[in-house]
């Protein structure tokens, strides 16, 4: 049995029971087709390739009904292959398509109105140079004294000695929440002022010039742990402290800067997001959403975007984005 869905175009508001994405609505109307006052158009066979769907707001694309054209079109990949996906994407595109990798194709077409069947992936990384580059936030983030969660994909470009994940080196809050990478076993969190601080040690030293999953987790009550790659720490901690002022500096602490890449960090205050008793966690197969308390979301496509909508984010000299350097 083939396997596909119905599209429409529509440039007005969303329609209940479907998704929005650019011009298109996906899926079937809660009312029914003909009471959503819209022309629908069933998809082709996405058993047999990827589909890129193509807005055409002129309604002059041809359909298989005599004297009735549509507003949108769709191509198909020959094959599900991110190689046969690529290369329609390319010929798409035309002059502009010398796309090498499954997130810049996806992202072409995303910029230009197009909506596509391929998988979602990460859709880029910030990068950072290790020396004076950071990004603020504001009104930033206070932990407390109840759950929480830091995590996000990380790849170093040179050594994990004094390397900052979030931190106050400028406003320097007391009592707010400094997190970083002591060494290359050693991940560290205290209480700026002198108020407390926890060491976790992994089991194996952590690799430069490569992707790894990173969770600092806090239970409601207390129990505190890190995991690399789903490993957990060689002991968990009982951190009660109250983290009572704003964390507001992404990839600095007061001891040093972040060198290399971070994407989907999530930040999440209130809850936590894992269990720290479990001895072991999964890393994320797709981009990270924002949750009931994320406090933050860096989901990659944009240096200054928080995806959460909470946070005002400054970009402190010059970080970048990449697009084709991420976890998958």
């Amino acid at each position: 049995m083939s396997t596909s869905r119905p599209f429409s175009y529509n440039t007005g508001s969303a329609v209940a029971g479907t998704t929005q994405s650019g011009d298109f609505a996906i899926g079937t109307p809660t009312v029914g087709f003909s009471a959503s006052g819209l022309q629908w158009w069933n998809g082709p066979d996405e058993d047999l390739g990827y589909i890129i769907a193509q807005p055409v707001p002129g309604n002059t694309q041809p359909t298989p009904i005599p004297d009735v054209s549509a507003s949108l079109g769709f191509f198909r990949s020959d094959a599900l292959t991110s190689a046969s996906y690529i290369s329609l994407v390319n010929a798409i595109a035309g002059p502009s398509g010398s796309f090498n990798t499954t997130n810049a194709a996806t992202s072409w077409l995303y910029d230009n109105g197009y909506w596509t069947s391929y998988p979602d992936g990460i859709a880029g990384s910030l990068v950072f140079n290790g020396t004076n580059q950071s990004l603020s936030i504001s009104p930033g983030v206070t932990f407390g004294a109840g759950a929480f969660t830091v995590e996000g994909w990380f790849f170093n470009t040179s050594n994990f000695n004094s390397r900052g994940i979030l931190g106050v080196p400028v406003s320097s809050n007391i009592g707010a929440l400094n997190l970083y990478f002591a060494n290359n076993t050693t991940i560290t969190s205290d209480k700026n002022g002198g108020g407390g601080s926890f060491s976790y040690t992994m089991g194996s030293a952590i690799t430069t010039n490569a992707w790894h999953y990173l969770i600092y987790n806090r239970n409601a009550n207390g129990a505190t742990a890190v995991y690399i790659d789903g490993v957990r720490c060689a002991a968990t901690s009982s951190d009660a402290l109250n983290y009572n002022t704003s964390t507001d500096t992404i990839s600095r602490y007061y001891g040093g800067f972040w060198p290399g890449y971070w994407t989907n960090m999530r930040l999440t205050v209130g809850t936590a997001v894992y269990n720290s008793t479990s001895s072991t966690q999964s890393n994320p197969t797709a981009p990270l959403t924002v949750l009931a308390n994320t406090k933050y979301l860096m989901l990659g496509a944009a240096v200054t975007t928080d995806s959460s909508g909470i946070q005002t984010v400054t970009n402190n000299n010059t970080v970048t984005q990449n697009s084709a350097l991420v976890p998958f």
